[in-house]
């Protein structure tokens, strides 16, 4: 990730010259996930699917630097957890070969951590403007099941779309307001036995996972 941080600020201080308006600013996005994923047990080939929305506020920073035409380059970088979902429930076997399969309660939900975005701006007139992006983002799951199986973290990139309203406002302040839509790819995690007692080591599940996200976003910033 610092990689691709440096990558891309290089690339932008090569891109624009060295009198380039450059932008500081936060925001703050009421954000709509909308996961979906199957769960497939190996040893019965069960499979399990189910979907969570969750609005979440999520807060970010960003950093751009604009050419004389309006055109901008930047960097969004969202510096918490958000939380895609959480759920629970309970379940008896129905495989009578080996009744740690699928038999008890299990929890499980899913975060985005180390969520970047690197966009570019164009504005439309002196009021608003077109966005696109890439993303990526690393999906952290956390989970107590009664298989013993667990899954590990993954990272996952996105294409962002977006369109908004800009105010220049006194002394190089101005105020912004878009609406986003991220479309991240889909996420495949097998899953690794941790020992449990309770369950084989060859009851290993695997996850297929998709998350969408709808974003709502007010910004404050500064030019300079």
């Amino acid at each position: 990730m610092k990689k691709l941080i440096a990558l891309v600020c290089a690339s932008m201080l090569i891109a624009f010259t060295a009198h380039a308006e450059k932008r500081i600013g936060i925001s703050a996005a009421y954000t709509m996930f909308d996961s979906s994923g199957t769960e497939t047990t190996k040893s019965s080939d069960e499979k399990n699917s189910a979907s969570k929305d969750e609005d979440v506020v999520v807060p970010s920073i960003f950093f751009e630097i604009a050419n004389d035409s309006g055109l901008a380059l930047g960097i969004d970088y969202v510096p918490v957890e958000a939380e895609l979902g959480a759920s629970t429930n309970a379940r008896t076997d129905t495989d009578t070969d080996d009744a740690s399969d699928t038999a008890g309660d299990n929890k499980a939900s899913a975060e985005l951590s180390d969520h970047i975005t690197i966009y570019a701006l164009m504005p439309l007139g002196d009021t608003f403007y077109l966005k696109a992006g890439l993303a990526r983002a690393t999906v952290d799951t956390t989970e107590t099941l009664a298989t013993g199986t667990t899954y590990g973290n993954e990272d996952v990139d996105g294409r962002m779309i977006g369109f908004g309203l800009n105010r220049d406002l006194d002394s190089g302040l101005f105020f912004r307001a878009e609406a986003t839509y991220t479309d991240y790819d889909d996420v495949k995690l097998n899953g690794s036995f941790n020992g449990n007692a309770a369950g084989d080591s060859a009851v290993r599940n695997t996850v297929d996972a998709d998350v969408d996200a709808t974003a709502l976003r007010i910004s404050v910033g500064k030019s300079f």
